[in-house]
């Protein structure tokens, strides 16, 4: 049995093959055999499909002759020949999809949800062909999650708040579509407290343009499906329903609503008992407020982090796997010696400050050798009007990463208060007035950390460290974080 027509190629569909389908039949010499009953049937064969047998019986010549007309699918699709007990031959076709369409061409999804979506392809007459073998993708992976359901269908799971494109294709990419899916997020999370105890019963609402949502809390957990205006920012507010004296009020602003799907808040206390150093056990205020407030133009104590980035702020710091910072006094650079006197009263100071603080913050280095670790601070004599300097680069985080003190001259190095005054910018903070303080921007003649310095310290290393364990972000009571 042998197959007497060549390539077959199918235009559209419901349209003839332009080519006969022909088998010719042979005995066991090679003679074509007349009389031969060929039955021909349809095999996966589209809708509209039809078989026309124009000799079922072989003629003279061992010829079998018909005529195929595909249906609509895009599907491979075959006519069979077959001759008992000898054997078959398929003639297969697929019919070439001029376009494709995905449905729904838009799609809402909630962060968590998954969808199937199904694709429309149609011939060059934009006849509808069922089937085909299609591929799925997606450009934005954070956002979404595509992968091929069948053959023609892909499920999209949503994964990130915002908008996202889905691609489609057939064969090598030559003919695909898009689509667009738009990600609402689901507002989850939870409050913690930074000593590790339950958080109180929270109140808490969601505000954006035209919407004001209450946020049930239980046990300091929340999840609720709240529809949003898409890509706009996001003002979170919470606060103690009781124990309303023991944490400040809560309002974080949130510029990326994928955010409000993990968002972990730390509350801030309102008091805080030193848990080590010199002033262990004191049960002293805390009102961030006063920490965030600015001293004339100078930065003030608690510095968060500007919000140029897309992770949540911090207040700016030191990782705590960069403690303790190495600090060598960087003779080269500096306008004149420095004596072994002025070391000494240096790491003096440095040790009493670790003292207070109850923290191992400092250790003594030199300038040579590995000068590109992150944690290494020079320190240098330079001419300058006033007794101290300290500068400090971190990144768009909050992540202190280099830093340099600078001392008016050598003698200077002797004096605690200017010492423990610069130790304090070189860990990250800034100035205040608000209590008795080191931190004082002009003038002062305190020589050591106050406990008001302490507690206030405690609570923004004790914040750093928790939001590096668990992402929180700090629970103040000021915008844009």
């Amino acid at each position: 049995m042998q197959r007497a027509t060549g390539v077959l190629q199918a235009a559209r569909a419901l349209e003839p093959l332009d080519s006969i389908l022909i088998v010719r039949v042979f005995d066991q010499r090679g003679r074509e055999m007349r009389g031969v009953t060929v039955r021909w049937t349809l095999a996966n064969a589209g809708d509209g499909a039809d078989l026309r047998v124009i000799n079922g019986v072989t003629d003279s010549l061992g010829l079998s002759r018909a005529a195929f007309t595909p249906g609509r699918s895009a599907d491979a699709q075959s006519a069979v020949a077959e001759v008992a007990n000898v054997g078959r031959i398929d003639f297969t076709v697929t019919i070439p999809a001029a376009s494709i369409r995905i449905l729904p061409e838009r799609i809402t999804l909630w962060s968590g949800e998954d969808s199937i979506l199904a694709t429309e392809l149609k011939d060059d007459r934009g006849r509808v062909l069922p089937g085909g073998t299609l591929s799925w993708a997606t450009p934005d992976t954070a956002a979404l999650r595509v992968r091929t359901e069948d053959a023609a269908h892909g499920r999209v799971t949503a994964v990130l708040a915002g908008s996202a494109k889905v691609v489609a294709w057939v064969g090598a990419a030559t003919l695909r579509d898009t689509a667009y899916v738009t990600v609402r997020p689901v507002i989850a999370g939870e409050f913690i407290t930074l000593d590790g105890q339950p958080p109180p019963q929270m109140r808490m609402e969601v505000l954006a343009p035209s919407v004001r949502e209450s946020i049930p809390v239980q046990d300091g957990k929340f999840a609720i499906r709240v529809a949003l205006p898409p890509d706009v920012e996001v003002d979170v507010r919470a606060s103690a329903v009781t124990d309303t004296l023991a944490y400040h009020r809560v309002l974080v602003e949130i510029g990326e609503q994928h955010d409000l799907q993990r968002l972990v808040v730390s509350l801030v206390p309102r008091t805080w008992r030193i848990d080590a150093g010199s002033y262990a056990g004191r049960v002293l205020p805390i009102d961030a407020a006063r920490a965030m407030q600015r001293s004339g133009k100078s930065a003030p104590f608690w510095r968060l982090v500007p919000n140029s980035g897309t992770g949540p702020r911090k207040l700016l710091g030191w990782r705590q796997s960069d403690l303790p910072l190495r600090i060598a006094f960087d003779r080269s650079r500096s306008s004149e010696p420095i004596a072994a006197e002025d070391s000494i009263r240096f790491w003096d100071t440095a040790a009493q400050m670790e003292r207070d603080l109850g923290a191992s913050l400092f250790a003594p280095a030199e300038m040579r050798g590995d000068t590109n670790r992150v944690n290494l601070v020079g320190v240098e004599i330079s001419a300058q009007e006033s007794s101290g300097h300290t500068f400090v680069s971190w990144s768009q985080p909050g992540d202190a990463s280099d830093g340099v003190m600078l001392f008016r001259n050598a003698a200077t190095l002797r004096n605690p208060h200017v010492v423990t005054h610069e130790l304090l910018h070189l860990l990250g903070f800034g100035h205040s007035s608000a209590w008795p303080t080191i931190s004082e921007p002009v003038g002062g003649t305190v020589q050591r950390l106050t406990p008001e310095d302490v507690a206030y310290a405690q609570v923004a290393m004790r914040l750093r460290r928790l939001q590096e364990a668990t992402g929180a972000r700090p629970g103040l009571p000021v915008a844009r974080q």
